[in-house]
């Protein structure tokens, strides 16, 4: 009994470290990427290097589908996949990796006040001091410059849109797909918009142009580890612990961004980090009022 227990959180901490390597690395790689492709490109190729990844998943599992999942599918897809996919890759046009991987952190804020607004969510007061101090944080996010100077960087209301996105996209799997397994619900939602990348992908003249592999090569991993890898750990993770604990890799993911950013030579300001740990107390208090 006891190899059993100490075996699960060896695999935790390994699972949880790599999740937050992962998502934490995807903000470099969409930089990356970027260097010769097009913002719609990179979105479209990192949502179709998943869809690749996950047909077999889905063949040997899609005797679960029904023909109702597949509007949830599509929706779950559009708003937690490829859509933000698209917005990061066009706000990494114009925003540091770094700071992108910071805003990220508004997530969970995002899934709390859709939650509310629009799912009859319950609410506690408490977690109203966790909703200010996220929204002070991001707002100090976007116009943080050196020295705590204003400079409104309007660009970063792409990476909050797609965070809002995120949150909503919670939701619908957590109402609509939660009776599925989650390989059979993730690998059906990389189904429905797996087609609509590969179209995106032509229209934009993709085949036609010669292969830079570099570039492709980070957008490819931002695909297969990024969207499907991850989110087969961060599902093992819930059902290793549980949402709570999962969720926990929102802490470290800005921390990871930062490191590269600063590894690659961007410039981090002192104001954008006060301002991403002003963000994240705000996270804390929201889960721990969950908890």
């Amino acid at each position: 009994m006891e190899n059993k227990q100490k075996s699960p959180l060896l695999l935790v901490i390994l699972a949880f470290t790599a999740l937050s390597l992962i998502w934490g690395s995807s903000f470099i790689l969409v930089k990356k990427s970027l260097v010769y492709y097009s913002s719609p490109q990179v979105g479209a190729l990192r949502i179709f290097a998943a869809f690749i990844f996950f047909i077999p998943v889905f063949l040997k599992q899609r005797h679960e589908v029904k023909k109702e999942h597949w509007k949830s599918f599509l929706l779950a897809g559009l708003t937690g996949n490829l859509i933000p996919a698209i917005l990061f890759s066009i706000a990494g046009k114009h925003l540091t990796s770094a700071l992108s991987g910071m805003l990220n952190a508004f997530t969970p804020l995002f899934t709390l006040i859709v939650g509310i607004l629009l799912f009859k969510q319950g609410f506690q007061w408490r977690q109203m001091v966790g909703i200010i101090l996220g929204i002070a944080g991001c707002f100090g996010l976007i116009v943080g410059g050196e020295g705590f100077n204003i400079d409104f960087n309007y660009h970063a209301l792409w990476v909050v849109l797609a965070t809002f996105l995120y949150g909503f996209n919670l939701h619908i799997v957590k109402t609509k797909l939660s009776g599925l397994n989650p390989f059979t619900s993730t690998a059906g939602i990389f189904m429905a918009i797996g087609p609509l990348s590969l179209i995106l992908l032509a229209s934009t003249g993709f085949f036609s142009q010669a292969i830079e592999w570099w570039p492709f090569l980070a957008a490819c991993s931002l695909g297969v580890f990024g969207s499907a890898i991850a989110m087969v750990l961060f599902n093992q993770l819930i059902k290793w612990t549980n949402a709570i604990v999962a969720s926990s890799v929102t802490y470290i993911i800005p921390i990871v961004a930062v490191g590269w950013g600063v590894y690659d030579g961007e410039q981090v300001y002192l104001s954008q980090v006060v301002a991403m740990i002003v963000l994240l107390i705000g996270v804390y208090e929201i889960n721990r009022s969950k908890a």
